[in-house]
């Protein structure tokens, strides 16, 4: 299992010039093949404060994006796999891929112990009007529903213009892209396709993990496909020290 505790001090000059450049809407490295899922299929999600979008370079000219949860003010929750390599970050307040606004620069990332997950700290402090609630005493469950939220590509890699939800089913414990504890879901009115790491699994209206893999490279249109979610729970005590939440 890695575990992980590095902090980057990043030194960040870029805000609304880093943008898309073409690269891909997922994380690289630890798990390219089958990380980073997004919505196929779901609907439009309501407005979300605190469903940001990670915009970041990992040391060359490309631009990726990941989805992130922003906890208050200062810091964000995402997976790790979206801050490993990362050399330059910015974050946007707007649930458009569209019309994305200002971004706010990130000047730290920490990765959790265990599991992937990461968090991202804002160099400005962003108040917004709600942030994720989070659930850090979940276990995992073979039944029952919950919804998974994101940016990215939908149905065979089109590009969305916003934040996507659906509903999906708890299909028991699995592993995320670190070895660590994991949320095995399948699509109930969607699923997960590339665009989406560090988003969100929702169970009775609370954050309890985050994107980290796909069952598959690519799901297509497959609103059923599974994919698996680094449940918070295994990380809880980094988060709450570190966050302050």
């Amino acid at each position: 299992m890695k575990q992980r505790t590095n902090r980057r001090a990043l030194a960040l000059t870029a805000t609304a010039a880093l943008v898309l450049l073409g690269g891909s809407l997922g994380a690289t490295a630890a798990n390219a093949a089958t990380a980073s899922p997004n919505v196929i299929g779901g609907q439009q999600a309501p407005s979300t404060p605190w469903e940001v979008q990670l915009v970041f370079q990992q040391g060359g000219t490309d631009t990726f994006g990941c989805t992130g949860e922003q906890l208050n003010a200062s810091w964000v929750l995402t997976a790790q796999h979206c801050v490993d390599g990362t050399t330059a970050m910015n974050v946007y307040h707007s649930n458009s891929t569209t019309n994305r606004g200002a971004a706010t620069a990130a000047d730290r990332l920490y990765s959790a112990p265990t599991g992937d997950i990461a968090l991202v700290h804002l160099r400005t402090a962003k108040s917004l009007a709600s942030y994720a609630p989070l659930d850090l005493a979940y276990t995992t469950k073979s039944s029952g529903t919950g919804t998974i939220m994101g940016y990215g590509n939908r149905a065979d890699s089109v590009p969305t213009t916003g934040l996507y939800q659906a509903s999906v089913n708890l299909t028991g414990a699995s592993t995320d892209a670190y070895s660590g504890r994991a949320q095995h879901v399948t699509g109930v009115s969607g699923a997960a396709n590339h665009g989406d790491s560090g988003g969100p699994l929702l169970v009775n209206g609370k954050v309890v993990g985050v994107c980290s893999t796909g069952d598959v490279a690519d799901p297509g249109a497959n609103t059923h496909a599974g994919a698996n979610y680094a449940v918070l729970t295994q990380s809880a005590s980094w988060i709450r020290s570190t966050a302050g939440v």
